[in-house]
């Protein structure tokens, strides 16, 4: 999505892979998530947002998340590569544990900085009729945004928030961080992740040497063998996936059993509460959207 300007009100996340791929990596692999997911695709994010984001989206009938490189910090000598996790459900409002769908692929690190193992994680759900590119001309300045829940400006522990920016009053002093990727938030904007499951470290390895190459076969046969592994966990609940649908057409021409996928269309969303999504068939548009509520059509 190209921006000419910064909205009013925005999700921003400043983007760090937790599991070693480079930033073109990890938005080419998204970029397949994206075509797998007929459009839409979740972005992995480690803090929860509450109800900022349902708010700002609600506020202003549309919601877009834009991320900026995290900034670098000084190393020590590089760590022995971890094994991480890979997600395969959500929580939806009810409590119900739901399954990702079957392309989506969000890891993270199996610990936290104090050595506990991370029993929670989080992901935007993220829509883009376009290809991910990375690039743009705008910038961010932390000291123009405040947190829509609390007023605060930003703070430095805070990885993804959603924010109003204001107009500036003269000329920004503090540090600018480049926007390097836009796309727009869809019903129910974030989710609560669960059943997280091992993936070994040369396993991950494997996927990020994939993408690297641009080698979609690859990935998408190693990816789709490690949630296939997780598949027998318990899921209670019976609903369909958060965002169902069949690869779309594209030029990586991805195949099933020997036959093209079609995209199908969704069910429109009652409210943005109502988090099972149903299948229709016959409409081939990925989704659109309405003033004043986020829909799926």
């Amino acid at each position: 999505m190209a921006l000419k300007h910064l909205p009013r009100t925005f999700c921003w996340s400043r983007i760090g892979s937790e599991t070693g791929e480079d930033l073109a990596t990890l938005v080419l692999r998204k970029e397949w998530e994206r075509r797998l997911g007929g459009g839409r695709f979740l972005w992995g994010i480690g803090q929860s947002l509450g109800t900022s984001a349902q708010m700002a989206a609600l506020r202003t009938g549309s919601l877009l998340a834009l991320f900026s490189p995290a900034a670098s910090r000084a190393r020590a000598p590089e760590r022995k590569r971890e094994d991480a996790v890979v997600w395969n459900a959500w929580i939806d409002a009810s409590g119900q544990v739901r399954q990702l769908p079957p392309h989506a692929f969000v890891t993270s690190r199996a610990t936290l900085p104090s050595g506990r193992a991370r029993e929670q994680h989080y992901a935007l759900v993220c829509a883009s009729l376009a290809e991910l590119s990375i690039g743009s001309s705008l910038k961010v300045y932390p000291e123009r945004l405040r947190n829509v829940s609390t007023g605060k400006t930003p703070c430095a522990s805070q990885a993804t928030v959603v924010v109003d920016r204001l107009e500036p009053a003269a000329e920004p002093t503090g540090k600018a961080y480049p926007i390097a990727l836009a796309v727009e938030l869809e019903a129910p904007w974030v989710v609560r992740l669960a059943q997280p499951t091992v993936v070994k470290a040369r396993e991950l390895a494997a996927i990020h040497a994939a993408a690297r190459n641009g080698d979609f076969e690859a990935y998408a046969a190693l990816t789709q063998r490690l949630r296939r592994q997780s598949a027998t966990q318990q899921v209670r609940g019976v609903t369909r996936d958060l965002f169902d649908m069949p690869p779309v057409e594209s030029a990586l021409s991805v195949r099933h059993g020997g036959a093209r996928l079609r995209p199908r269309g969704v069910a429109r969303v009652a409210s943005w509460t109502q988090l099972t999504m149903e299948l229709s068939h016959g409409d081939h548009r990925p989704f659109a959207r309405s003033r004043g509520r986020a829909t799926l059509c």
